[in-house]
């Protein structure tokens, strides 16, 4: 399994300010597997390393201080200050850090890391690349710095640091606490630095949401807009189950659909299900880029999603689905133009058939491991890998090409491109 890893042998350095600097020096090496991040290019000595010596307190500091953001907020679009939370380097103090940033996705977190110039400190990092790894050995490797430090801070006779105070804080949370922590830091906020109607604003929130759409709501929603973006929820799920549509065929369906495989990647678990479940319908190399198409496929009278059309509620959520009386499911979008309508739909889904409790979910943009399965799911299902590559005799293809095909699928241009990307069919030329 791939890791990050802090490997570090402690230095004595003489003339450090500060007890907690001068007792944590090291020589630190961040790895993730064979690959060595802290790989410096040393001015001094003209010559490559793999450590950079440091004092640890700052960086520990940084990470109990930014604990459940680096763990559980997502990156999205309208948030301030994300990298300030998620990069290690805005934890060096005036040392030598890496461009390293942490972007967590729900299980999975993405490891990034970018070239970096410290002229102050006459080294220059200058490799680059990205991992993608479970986000609980990341979590384990963070834990480990942090109590490592905070040992080697005990040992040298320095307790009581703002660390120390911090970890025990982050430590005793009961899990009605920490649920908090967490809902705030996928807000983008500090949990311990909110005043009281901030606070029970997201109290208040948690309160009034499905359990299952608590975490995709608060991945995208405004924290200074909790109690409107609610409403906005509880007024697009209350149209929809009282109007949940012609969906009893798909009840049996969702009986005889497989659940995921965890031990997959989010894509390649939608990308399965909806091989699966093509041909499970029979449908071979059949296009479904109509709505009287889709809904013949699933052998239901129409598609009949529950349309909303407001600006606000389109930069929250794609697609809800929820069950009314007897289990039968609805449909709703914010989308329009039908083939958005048609994926969205697609994306929903793949929520009411897959989901191993109560089929309900919120669809959002939100870039994590759960909506990464169902716009897989969606792509595979409305415009297969396989169509495609019967299609693509060449190494590049062009968007010309791609706008015929997307037509012919009825998908939008971006899924065509995204599924010849991801699926490592072709380049497309300026895309």
């Amino acid at each position: 399994m791939s890791e990050l890893c802090f490997d570090l042998e402690w230095e004595r350095v003489d003339g450090s300010r500060g007890d907690a600097l001068a007792a944590t020096w090291a020589r630190l090496s961040i790895r993730v597997d064979a690959t060595t991040i802290t790989r410096v290019n040393d001015y001094r000595s003209l010559g490559l390393r793999d450590r950079i010596l440091i004092p640890l307190y700052p960086l520990a500091e940084w990470i109990a201080t930014h604990w459940w953001s680096l763990l559980y907020e997502v990156q999205a679009t309208r948030r301030d200050g994300y990298e300030r939370r998620h990069n290690l380097r805005f934890g060096r103090e005036g040392f030598a850090l890496p461009d390293l940033l942490i972007k967590p996705t729900g299980e999975r977190a993405l490891i990034e890391w970018r070239a970096l110039e410290l002229p102050e400190a006459r080294v220059g990092f200058s490799a680059g690349g990205t991992r993608d790894l479970e986000l609980a050995s990341i979590r384990d490797s963070l834990f480990d710095l942090i109590e490592t430090v905070l040992a080697r801070l005990d040992q040298q006779g320095v307790t009581d640091t703002g660390l120390h105070q911090e970890w025990r804080a982050i430590q005793a949370a009961d899990d009605a606490e920490a649920a908090f922590c967490m809902a705030a830091a996928r807000l983008g906020q500090d949990p311990y630095d909110l005043s009281e109607p901030e606070a029970d604003a997201i109290l208040a929130a948690a309160n009034r949401l499905p359990v299952g759409w608590q975490v995709d709501f608060f991945d995208v929603a405004n924290a200074r807009e909790l109690e409107a973006q609610v409403a906005l929820i509880d007024d697009a799920r209350a149209l929809l189950r009282r109007s949940p549509g012609p969906f009893d065929g798909l009840v049996a369906l969702r009986g005889r659909t497989e659940k995921i495989d965890p031990h997959r990647t989010p894509w390649e678990q939608g990308y399965q299900v909806a091989r699966t479940l093509r041909h499970r319908l029979g449908l071979g190399a059949d296009l479904l880029n109509s709505d009287a198409a889709l809904a013949e496929a699933f052998g239901i009278p129409s598609l009949g999603c529950v349309s909303v059309n407001d600006s606000r509620a389109k930069r929250l959520f794609d697609a809800m689905v929820d069950t009314a009386d007897g289990g039968r499911p609805g449909f709703l979008t914010t989308k329009s133009r039908p083939e958005q309508v048609r994926f969205a739909f697609c994306r929903g889904l793949f929520e009411y058939l897959t989901a191993p409790g109560n089929p309900s979910a919120l669809v959002t943009v939100a870039r994590t491991d759960r909506q990464k399965c169902n716009r897989a799911f969606a792509a595979e299902f409305l415009a297969p890998a396989q169509w495609l590559r019967e299609r693509i005799d060449r190494t590049q293809v062009s968007p010309d090409e791609m706008d015929d095909w997307a037509q012919e699928l009825g998908v939008s241009t971006v899924v065509v491109g995204h599924q010849i990307e991801n699926h490592r069919l072709a380049d497309v030329a300026g895309y």
